[in-house]
């Protein structure tokens, strides 16, 4: 029963006491797989060298982190690390994301270890192309 409660509480969550938090909380994680895939096959996909972003807009009022960090990164504590560092390049930036958007961030495994750095600027690389969209998305609706 109490679990039912907290499933209608999380649920029932309004944006706005995440509008001014810094933490990751459990509601800004993409934890289920059907979730996953809905983004990776509906959501459109932005590139750079150390990341690949693929995003779908949510409704939701915040938006979601969703981390796909697979062998070829490297060893379990390379990939922990990994991890980590996207979370905390996410928590940072989350303000920034123009829309509410659901994203699957998967790192590219090919290259050197990456720096925190270098998955920030992507990450900044990915908001500015987020910016350009939705700038030609609304001038173009307009007459």
């Amino acid at each position: 029963m109490t679990r039912d409660l907290r499933l209608d509480f999380n649920n029932q969550a309004s944006a706005a006491p995440l509008a001014g938090s810094q933490k990751l909380r459990r509601l800004e994680r993409l934890l289920c797989s059907s979730n996953f895939k809905k983004v990776l096959r509906s959501g459109k996909c932005f590139r750079s060298p150390a990341l690949r972003i693929h995003y779908l807009e949510n409704g939701q009022g915040f938006s979601r982190l969703g981390l796909v960090v697979s062998r070829k990164v490297g060893h379990a504590p390379r990939r922990n690390r990994v991890k980590r560092q996207l979370r905390e390049v996410f928590r940072k930036a989350k303000r920034q994301i123009p829309r509410s958007l659901d994203l699957v961030i998967i790192p590219e495994p090919s290259g050197p270890p990456r720096s925190s750095q270098d998955y920030a600027h992507a990450f900044q690389q990915f908001l500015s192309h987020c910016r350009a969209v939705l700038a030609r998305a609304s001038g173009a609706s307009r007459p």
